[in-house]
């Protein structure tokens, strides 16, 4: 035999390692699914009520404001961006308290920060595709038939949660420290909503509001949705760009200031 030590410890590939941190993300996922709904009356149709619920405000306040359906039933017109906005703003929700809640494995196991934010987010993707079952039926009761240029959604959704990644990361970086944040972002989202086409058209803000209002990146995405679903034509190209163009500008502060301040998560959470 030699007198050399052989290494017979096993060797983690790369790929193996980051199949065990897609897996780990999975089960925290599945795991918040099943403890939002155990114990619950109606489970998982908490997945689609909000959006509901929303749809019906709006729909009882039509009665006392003139709010233009652009021709079809508001119910449609409505709902048709309801649901995404609600995975948009269950997404910003869900980010920095997945952040928080799940923060405790850095102390535990070597875990890549960057996965705690997606926790959350696909957890509102659960939310969003019960509640777009419930859209689809909708439409098709209401005769809006599903054409070719529903190929625009995937975009639409993908560019959806970027913006909920890019503005996200940058809200968990600091509430991590300054837990108050996350009280101040409940009026920061329904701000945000007003600023948004949900439950109004786009075409109802003209002017020089209207250049200064598409800087808004849920603007171009928002009225997408409507677009494609409802009227059966491709979103506005131009309000996408410029509101990609925004969410890279943002993410350029986003990004640096989660990778420095996550690296001091587990001393903190």
């Amino acid at each position: 035999m030699s007198g050399r030590w052989v290494n017979i410890t096993p060797t983690i590939s790369t790929q193996q390692k980051w199949i065990g941190y897609w897996n780990l993300m999975l089960s925290l996922v599945r795991r918040d699914i099943q403890a939002r709904y155990r114990r619950t009356f109606l489970g998982p149709l908490w997945a689609i009520i909000p959006a509901v619920m929303t749809m019906v405000i709006f729909s009882l306040l039509r009665g006392v404001i003139d709010i233009d359906s652009e021709g079809v039933p508001y119910v449609v017109f409505a709902f048709s961006t309801i649901v995404p906005w609600t995975y948009f703003q269950k997404s910003l929700t869900n980010i920095p308290n997945g952040v928080i809640s799940n923060g405790g494995l850095l102390r535990k196991m070597a875990v890549p920060r960057d996965i705690f934010p997606f926790i959350g987010m696909l957890t509102a993707l659960f939310d969003f595709a019960m509640s777009f079952i419930v859209l689809v039926v909708i439409l098709l009761l209401n005769q809006v038939p599903i054409t070719g240029v529903w190929i625009w959604l995937p975009v639409l959704l993908f560019l959806l949660s970027f913006l909920a990644w890019v503005v996200g990361i940058g809200i968990s970086a600091i509430s991590v420290y300054r837990r108050d944040i996350l009280r101040g972002l409940t009026y920061l989202v329904q701000l945000w909503f007003f600023a948004t086409p949900v439950v109004y058209s786009f075409n109802e803000v003209q002017g020089v509001q209207r250049m200064i209002y598409s800087l808004n990146p849920t603007v171009g995405i928002i009225d997408g949705f409507r677009q494609v679903l409802v009227f059966g034509e491709a979103p506005n190209t131009d309000l996408l760009i410029v509101g990609f163009a925004v969410m890279l500008l943002v993410l350029l502060f986003t990004f640096p200031l989660y990778r420095s301040m996550s690296r001091y998560f587990a001393d903190v959470i």
